[in-house]
């Protein structure tokens, strides 16, 4: 475990005035350097300031806490190379003895064809004394040596252990696991880049939802029952306006793909589509999930009075319009999922996961309902194809991402592919911020508890592979200090 270790001693730290005694206070001011910030006993007699200031002590043990934690980082960076190193490592392993085994068949099997060419030879040795007189007397010109007839046989031999050989060598060539350490090597410098923004900006306010617009020039967020609307360029946020209307806080922002409209949803029961302002409450508790199709035409929301509602969208329109509920859930509904045909949607509660399907009116209806072991409170769901999807789920003992299929089209019935058990905090967590998934290069960012994830998922036997993660502060304010985004996954 790495140690942090200060180079100088304690008693060599001196004033700018070169007292010689002990460092008692130091002033946080940004226009001294170095030694100026540092006031002795003598130094203080005669010291005015409006400038904050710090003991000695103190500062020093802030600077301590301040190099564990990056130290921290350091170790955490270095294990998950350290880790993927020692990936590749039992992969060559692997491999080495893979290939040592193969290798030792092709050399047994070329031991094994010089054998058979010793027995052709050896066939040809014995003859019987009546058979060859009858043939030197009766056939003389056939008694000489045949050597067409002992090549084909030669022929025949190597054409059926060359073939047998070159399968074998063909083998080594498509070695799959030589291609599980090309992939490995190729993952160990696979991290996310993090770019700093040239702003930061701090709440004190809850922030429980964030969404751009598909340009990505403007942002949207969710700061207690306000929306903050930001520009967003270089790096840099420009807050331009304050949108208020919200009751309570707000939980989901939706950005629509076409326009510079969006939806929000609160814990006041009600959705909002931001051109109108005008407020759809069907609701009669906090809602939790929302979820836009890709057309941009319907809009399902999912609340704590156990009904999902389902909506017309027109944005050119500004029109929001309620259709129908879905009331299968017998507990709060925390997370939507839609597969990406859209033919089906997969709801989760406390420990239940519904499936939904369309009719020949495109309306949806009760498909299957399966029940988990676990109850979880603030899960996140994302489908990753038509058949697949992730759910995240996580309780005071154990948190876990576990990949679903759906199987029997007929008659669907869920199937748990994979499991991955996740650093577990104490506490529980809420169902904010929901999974980001980006399909073509199969990575989603995943938050859970004081945690968030990159994931990369592949087709490999392990499918989840964590590429890096980091620690955060506060559950649900991940997104008050506006001082890192994403610039590329």
């Amino acid at each position: 475990m790495l140690q942090p270790k200060m180079i100088e001693l304690e008693n060599q730290i001196n004033c700018s005035q070169k007292h010689n005694l002990p460092i008692l206070m130091v002033i946080f001011d940004k226009k001294l350097k170095r030694e100026e910030h540092l006031l002795c006993a003598q130094c203080m007699e005669n010291f005015e300031s409006e400038s904050k200031m710090i003991g000695f002590k103190k500062t020093l043990k802030m600077m301590e806490e301040h190099q564990k934690t990056k130290l921290e980082n350091i170790e955490r960076i270095i294990k998950l190379n350290q880790d993927m190193v020692e990936s590749l490592i039992n992969q060559i392993h692997k491999l080495k003895s893979d290939l040592n085994q193969q290798l030792d068949e092709l050399i047994s099997n070329s031991i094994d064809w010089i054998k058979s060419l010793n027995n052709i030879g050896q066939a040809n040795t014995t003859y019987s004394f009546l058979d060859e007189l009858e043939a030197l007397i009766n056939r003389p010109k056939e008694n000489i040596f045949n050597q067409e007839s002992i090549i084909d046989q030669i022929k025949l031999n190597n054409d059926s252990l060359s073939a047998k050989i070159k399968i074998k060598l063909s083998n080594l060539q498509n070695q799959d696991l030589y291609k599980q350490c090309e992939k490995t090597l190729g993952n160990i410098n696979l991290f996310p880049h993090v770019k700093s923004l040239e702003n930061s900006i701090d709440y004190q306010d809850e922030c429980c939802a964030l969404s751009f617009n598909e340009s990505g020039t403007l942002m949207i967020s969710g700061c207690n029952c306000e929306i903050k609307v930001w520009n967003f360029q270089n790096g840099i946020l420009n807050q331009i306006t304050t949108l208020s209307g919200h009751k309570w806080m707000i939980t989901c922002l939706i950005f629509s793909k076409k326009s510079n409209s969006f939806l929000s949803a609160s814990y006041d029961q009600t959705i909002c589509l931001w051109m109108s302002s005008q407020f759809y409450q069907k609701h009669t508790n906090c809602i939790d999930c929302l979820i836009l199709n890709q057309t941009e035409n319907q809009l399902i929301s999912g609340g704590r009075d156990f009904s999902i509602k389902v909506w017309k969208v027109d944005f050119q329109k500004n029109q929001l319009s309620y259709l129908y509920s879905l009331d299968k859930h017998k507990n709060d509904i925390y997370s939507l999922g839609l597969n990406q045909s859209e033919n089906t949607l997969v709801s989760f509660d406390l420990n239940e996961i519904i499936i939904w399907k369309k009719d020949n009116q495109q309306n949806w209806y009760f498909e299957n309902l399966v029940t988990l072991e676990i109850q979880s409170l603030g899960s996140r769901l994302s489908f990753i194809n038509d058949h697949q999807f992730i759910l995240g789920t996580g309780n005071e003992e154990e948190d876990l991402i576990s990949l679903f299929e759906l199987q029997n089209e007929k008659n669907l019935q869920l199937q748990i592919i994979e499991e991955l058990k996740l650093f577990n905090s104490d506490g529980i967590d809420a169902n904010l911020f929901p999974i980001c998934y980006n399909k073509e290069k199969k990575i989603m960012i995943f938050k859970q508890k004081l945690h968030v994830y990159i994931i990369q998922i592949s087709n490999e036997d392990k499918l989840f592979n964590i590429i890096y993660y980091w620690n955060i502060n506060k559950g649900w304010k991940l997104f008050n200090n506006l001082g890192r985004y994403w610039k590329e996954v």
